[in-house]
């Protein structure tokens, strides 16, 4: 430990508020980083010459000492937001990756370990039903897969667009599929999950990352995409950037075709 260099205050600042933000996309944690550097331009303390050295300097402490890494992912996510200026009722598709920036624990790769992070659910019922909805988002995007083979069939090309390589689990569920899902909880898990209890674990689940907004998979229009469920957010979910870069060894094991795991960038 004694070679481990510490961190400038402005450099723990930045690492707290990423830790505050658990996932954040590379133009917001700019900003961040954008931020601190005016307030600590006075003093002689050193934050990094940009973005990207400051996250190696904070890795290669944060690491060894700590077992923990900033790791970076690329990703496209159809996350069915509207635009102001379309007059149709089906909203623009947007393929383009967008990089996305976490805090990850290094120690294993499995779901279980999500349970580290301070602020995740350690209630082993509600970790077995994390595991089940990835596990079923990673087999509703196989057999999409599978459906996806008449050329003449306009979805079937979108399928193929979004699963492409690096695009990552295209599949999505609502929230109330999510919450019907502690029905298929077996074990000593079976039936010690109420309504209330899914649907806390599922807002947690989302604010940290895990999963994220989705456009409606059957279509959508604009006042559909705007309509909300008594939890708030959308109404249909998919992988969060959080989940590929967590555990992608997870993911492959429960059927993930490798080639749709997303790019992933290790700093420092």
């Amino acid at each position: 430990m004694d070679d481990i260099a510490p961190l400038s205050t402005p450099q723990q600042r930045f690492l707290q508020r990423l830790l505050a933000s658990h996932v954040v996309n590379d133009r917001n944690l700019q900003e961040i980083w954008d931020e601190i550097k005016e307030e600590s331009s006075s003093n002689n303390e050193p934050l990094g010459r940009n973005l990207n050295d400051t996250l190696g300097i904070i890795n290669r402490s944060l690491k060894p000492a700590f077992g923990l890494e900033i790791r970076s992912v690329s990703l496209a996510l159809n996350l069915g937001e509207d635009k102001d200026d379309e007059d149709d009722d089906e909203a623009e598709e947007d393929d383009t990756p967008t990089l996305y920036h976490t805090i990850i624990n290094c120690q294993g790769d499995d779901v279980s370990k999500a349970a580290a992070n301070p602020e995740m659910t350690k209630n082993p019922h509600e970790l077995a039903l994390f595991r089940l909805i990835i596990e079923s988002l990673v087999e509703m995007s196989s057999n999409e897969d599978d459906d996806g083979d008449d050329e003449n069939d306009g979805s079937a090309r979108k399928k193929r667009k979004r699963n492409r390589r690096g695009m990552g689990c295209q599949a999505s569920v609502s929230r109330m599929d999510m919450i019907n899902m502690r029905t298929k909880l077996t074990g000593a898990h079976a039936g010690t999950l109420t309504v209330t209890q899914v649907e806390n674990a599922i807002h947690l689940f989302v604010s940290q990352g895990w999963f994220v907004q989705a456009a409606n998979p059957n279509g959508r229009s604009k006042k559909a995409a705007k309509k909300r469920n008594s939890m708030g957010g959308s109404r249909f979910l998919q992988l969060g950037p959080r989940s590929y870069m967590e555990f992608p060894e997870f993911l492959e094991k429960v059927g993930l075709d490798k080639d749709l795991l997303p790019q992933f960038l290790i700093h420092g």
